[in-house]
């Protein structure tokens, strides 16, 4: 995969899987030309697991029999949750009139407005296990699950995470010493230039403002120089075509001479 479509996660990183759409006992399809089974989604997991990347994941899917796509699951650390039990379909909310079908899944409507409501910034203490919690039949029309034996100590250890370790956290990244040196050199040295074009620029304005407080001396040219230039100038005679032909005559005369002196001198050497 190009590294624009990849995870670019480690061993710190916790993910957040979120899968919607339709399906049914231990698959998912995609737009009906393509599916991934209970099987595949633990394969992945494990291989991620394997790979170290991942520290955490909270698995979400809103799909008709949804709980069955993490019955396979076996990879540490995950903590698992669905709409609906095996052999129950999961609905909709509620459909748009210009698009003519629904937009959302009532899972997933209600885990949206739980997060808008109960999560106001990153400074939240709502834990995962009050999402969980806040899960109604009445309100989904079908049995969402959870599963916690995959995640260190078990429920309790998995229902006091805080929502935001998963949903739009960000978290700190150490930054390699060498390429923080670097940078702190390499700023150190903008600053520096900057620096000295402000002491470049101070000391022009201050020149400018000097030169402008000296009094200047009007210089005025002498009148008969004026005057002698402007006969000097009326005295210059234009440059005509007979003229400029006549010059060029000479010249090309004066060429041929040399050359021909030039023949001579070889010819007296020989």
């Amino acid at each position: 995969m190009p590294r624009s479509k990849r995870l670019l996660t480690d061993e710190r990183s916790n993910i957040l899987v979120y899968m919607t759409g339709h399906g049914g006992n231990e698959f998912l399809k995609f737009q009906d030309a393509e599916e991934i089974g209970a099987f595949d989604l633990a394969h992945a997991f494990e291989q991620m697991w394997e790979k170290k990347r991942y520290h955490e994941i909270l698995f979400m899917i809103d799909t008709c029999q949804a709980n069955t796509m993490y019955s396979r699951l076996d990879s540490p650390n995950i903590i698992a949750t669905g709409s609906s039990e095996l052999d129950e379909s999961s609905y909709s909310h509620h459909a748009d009139n210009d698009v003519g079908v629904a937009v959302i899944d009532r899972y997933t409507y209600y885990n949206l407005e739980f997060l808008e409501s109960q999560v106001r910034d990153m400074n939240s203490q709502k834990t995962v296990g009050e999402l969980f919690d806040s899960y109604d039949f009445d309100k989904i029309h079908s049995n969402a699950g959870v599963r916690y034996d995959l995640f260190p100590g078990g429920a309790d250890g998995a229902r006091s995470r805080l929502i935001t370790d998963f949903f739009g956290n960000i978290q700190k990244v150490e930054v390699d010493q060498g390429q923080d040196q670097v940078l702190e050199e390499e700023l150190l040295g903008l600053s520096k230039t900057i620096a000295l074009l402000r002491e470049k620029d101070a000391e022009q304005v201050a020149a400018k403002r000097a030169n402008s407080s000296t009094p200047s001396v009007p210089v005025s040219a002498p009148t008969d120089t004026a005057a002698g230039s402007a006969r000097k100038v009326q005295g210059a005679t234009a440059l005509t075509t007979d003229n400029w032909l006549t010059r060029k005559a000479v010249g090309a005369t004066a060429i041929v001479g040399c050359v021909a002196l030039w023949g001579l001198g070889a010819l007296l050497e020989k």
